[in-house]
């Protein structure tokens, strides 16, 4: 699964995974002074919020899609961060390379993610850090359950053809704990990140979906427009209450976990 236009994508989740990257930070357990692989770095929220969280941190960040590694190299410039074409399943790095190797949203939509864990291990020191999170598809992130109840509403049909081409993989903290063991990690651990979002107006929640930056919002967008903007009505009267001036809030859920590099 593809995705395109970074700026787009920032404004469309990278919002959510700002929020989301210091809870995972603090769940890790990563320490100042650590030189840290950020796996898949995307728009660069996770680099972000590493070097915000300690003043020795050195991050390194590889993503497969050059628009994003160029995104970031542009607007990253701290002496203390890296941004490098790669993919995820083939690091270009020696054994023990990194004291820590994190994902950020990472596996939820790789189409081997022991392959990927395997590596992430690979290029961590023993004793290091291994650690990845990605979003409760199931139940925890209604601004994606309550698109598709809308779209469902209004056309079902296109909506059994998109996902019949693939969906985010649906996990929970126990699915992803069993792959860290069996990828020979220790220590394993597994946790929920909670968090709100706040949105001032409708708008703010709906338009960065037709910024088409995901597969999700290409289709939001083309959907929306193809049924002349039945979908946003349908969404909005779906919404939660609104406040008086019109905002409102929605939660997500995150599932996290993190294990010991043990070669």
């Amino acid at each position: 699964m593809m995705y395109s236009n970074p700026a787009a994508y920032e404004r469309f989740m990278g919002r959510w995974s700002a929020r989301l990257a210091p809870l995972f930070i603090r769940f890790a357990c990563v320490e100042d002074g650590h030189r840290i692989l950020d796996v898949g770095c995307g728009t660069g929220s996770l680099a972000r919020a590493l070097l915000a969280w300690g003043n020795t941190i050195d991050v390194l960040g590889v993503d497969p899609v050059a628009d994003y590694v160029l995104y970031e190299q542009q607007a990253n410039q701290n002496s203390r961060t890296q941004f490098q074409l790669g993919a995820e399943d083939a690091i270009s790095y020696s054994d023990g390379a990194f004291d820590g190797a994190l994902g950020l949203l990472l596996l939820q939509d790789i189409a081997d993610p022991k392959r990927v864990v395997r590596e992430m291990a690979r290029v961590t020191r023993r004793g290091g850090l291994v650690a990845a999170c990605q979003w409760d598809f199931q139940d925890g992130l209604p601004m994606m359950s309550l698109f598709w109840q809308a779209a469902e509403a209004v056309a079902p049909e296109a909506v059994a053809c998109h996902r019949g081409h693939g969906a985010p993989k649906r996990v929970n903290d126990k699915d992803l704990g069993e792959l860290w063991i069996s990828c020979g990690l220790w220590k394993v651990r597994t946790t929920s990140l909670e968090l709100t979002m706040e949105f001032s107006s409708f708008d703010d929640f709906w338009l960065p979906f037709l910024g088409g930056a995901t597969p999700t919002s290409a289709f939001a967008a083309t959907l929306n427009r193809e049924t002349g903007g039945t979908v946003a009505e349908v969404l909005r009267d779906k919404m939660p209450t609104l406040r008086r001036d019109g905002s409102f809030a929605l939660p997500a859920r995150a599932w996290a976990v993190a294990g010991i590099a043990s070669h």
